[in-house]
């Protein structure tokens, strides 16, 4: 019974082969993946899957920086960020003055 199912399975397998090998457009496959064509598309688009892989390696790697760059960096940092504090207590500054400037004008108008 065992030998029948397998027969059966092998014969209809078979079958399902024959017919796809048998379609035009399986042919057309194969023939294209076999062909110059594929190979050479393959390869194109292999390229370029390289080269943007390198672009984003590059893009995100680690910079390579001297002990002594690294710790210039991390000054400039700490004073950019001092100075951007500054900066904006003096433009909270800056408005509230203009808001008193505004109210002395307002005042002076009413006098």
């Amino acid at each position: 019974m065992a030998d029948e199912k397998n027969k059966d399975l092998k014969n209809t397998s078979a079958e399902i082969i024959a017919d796809l090998l048998s379609d035009p457009r399986v042919r057309r496959g194969l023939n294209y993946l076999g062909g110059e064509e594929f190979k050479s598309d393959r390869e194109r688009i292999r390229r370029g899957a390289s080269e943007r892989l390198k672009g984003i390696r590059e893009r995100y790697r680690p910079k390579r920086r001297t002990p002594e760059t690294a710790a210039r960096e991390r000054e400039l940092t700490l004073r950019l960020a001092e100075v951007e504090a500054e900066s904006a207590e003096l433009r909270l500054r800056l408005s509230e003055l203009l808001e008193e400037e505004e109210r002395l004008r307002s005042d002076l108008e009413r006098l």
